[in-house]
């Protein structure tokens, strides 16, 4: 009776820890979530709002200048 007693209790134990364990695992989850939302929208305003029309033509091009010489350097390795 002792031993059934015991095995219940570890059962509630391990059911209670994994409850818990869900719910700060979901909690954790939704705040980078959150934060990376966040982020992005930060980006967006500054992107759209604060660079002038120049500098974002120079931020395009950059992008651009790298994924070109991005592909040239794979491409002489293979």
């Amino acid at each position: 009776m002792k031993r059934v007693l015991l095995i219940l209790a570890g059962l509630i134990i391990v059911i209670g820890i994994i409850g818990s364990l869900d719910f700060f695992v979901a909690a954790v989850l939704n705040s980078l979530i959150f934060i990376m939302v966040l982020g992005v929208v930060g980006y967006l305003i500054y992107y759209f709002f604060f660079l002038t029309e120049s500098q974002r033509k120079y931020k395009r091009a950059l992008r651009k200048s790298k994924r070109k010489h991005k592909n040239r350097r794979t491409n002489k390795e293979i």
